[in-house]
């Protein structure tokens, strides 16, 4: 069951229409909902697919969601929940260095952080039959302190722009114009904007 409960807040998504968006580009912090999800049939899971039944074996057509699928669900797409039942697994302690951080803080050294083990950034750009959900789940996160995530935020960084520089070294010259010539566009373009502001 999630921790959390339903509210007001809680925008009502059923029969909502799927996002025509087909590459997961720029969003990587929450994965593209599955095509489930955007079905108008009660008695259909909106996270599997699979038909709902009742304990008679009859489809349960006031349900749309499998008790194991909603916890999933939650679990990636919530931050919220996430975070609580995170902090209900660690206790607010530190994975790398064992520090104990209180549940709430006004100082921002003393706040605790949610942290991907495998960081998000590598499934960046793909399509949802490509995307590995794995990333999102329970057992790719951990409790961090503020430096200790700052720490391991700026070597994954690193990480990354070393990637970026050897691919860019490993283009041909055509590609390598084609790239200039698209930075160099961007560039003007956000320098015009601007100058328009």
């Amino acid at each position: 069951m999630p921790l959390g409960r339903y509210s007001r807040r809680h925008r009502r998504t059923f029969g909502d229409k799927k996002p025509k968006q087909e590459i997961f580009l720029e969003h990587h912090r929450t994965p593209p909902k599955p095509d489930y999800y955007y079905v108008k049939k009660k008695g259909q899971c909106r996270y599997c697919g699979d038909v709902i039944k009742n304990k008679k074996g009859l489809v349960n057509k006031r349900s749309s969601w499998h008790p194991d699928c909603i916890d999933e669900y939650m679990m990636i797409y919530h931050p919220s929940e996430t975070r609580k039942r995170i902090w209900n697994r660690d206790g607010g302690i530190c994975a790398n260095c064992g520090e104990l951080q209180p549940r709430k803080s006004r100082q921002h050294d003393l706040k605790w952080h949610v942290d991907h083990i495998k960081p998000l950034w590598e499934q960046k750009g793909k399509k949802f039959d490509e995307i590995d959900l794995s990333y999102w789940e329970e057992e790719n996160l951990q409790t961090l302190c503020t430096k200790c995530h700052s720490d391991k935020t700026s070597k994954e960084s690193t990480e990354r722009a070393n990637i970026r520089r050897d691919e860019r070294d490993n283009m041909n010259l055509m590609d390598k114009y084609v790239w200039d010539w698209t930075i160099g566009k961007l560039i003007n373009g956000l320098v015009e904007v601007c100058l328009i502001k």
